[in-house]
């Protein structure tokens, strides 16, 4: 999975300035959209240099270099963490011409946290209508304290929720 922001979610955060954190080293840039947290904690294990919840600001962009930084980012599964690297200052990646598309859903069940859903997936609300999914992924509530219905905003930790 790739957290690499798109041209619409950039353009959005040009708009909505103030609902994105932005850390940039020069060689990429990380941003931050906090109602998108599930408080999984993949960033925070991963890089605790980088990525420390007690200290403001709580990203550290210079803690690690962008290749380690990047692939942290990547494994944020609600996409609260993305990232745009500046392709003129790292060496990029060869594509792959033919890459896999996922036929099935993958459901993870996070600890005492949200349902990941990644893959090819469709959300119908109570009333059959599609739920609009900007990527291939979401975190699903388990706990039902959210305020985004039927997605995870993070209230399970202030809930106490427990599996």
């Amino acid at each position: 999975m790739s957290n690499k922001v798109t041209k619409s979610e950039l353009n959005e955060f040009k708009i909505k300035k103030e609902s994105v954190k932005e850390y940039t080293n020069g060689e990429v840039t990380v941003f931050w959209k906090a109602e998108l947290c599930i408080h999984s904690a993949n960033c925070l294990i991963g890089l605790p240099d980088v990525f420390d919840s007690g200290k403001r600001p709580w990203i550290n962009i210079h803690g690690s270099n962008s290749k380690d930084i990047m692939k942290v980012v990547d494994s944020c599964p609600s996409r609260a963490l993305t990232y745009l690297k500046n392709t003129k200052l790292l060496p990029s990646r060869p594509r792959k011409s033919n890459k896999k598309t996922t036929k099935f859903a993958r459901i993870q069940i996070l600890k005492d946290g949200p349902l990941i859903i990644s893959g090819n997936f469709l959300i119908r609300d109570s009333n059959k209508k599609k739920v609009r999914i900007k990527n291939r992924i979401a975190a699903l509530c388990r706990c039902g304290s959210t305020r985004k219905k039927p997605f995870c905003d993070g209230s399970h930790l202030a809930a106490g929720f427990k599996e």
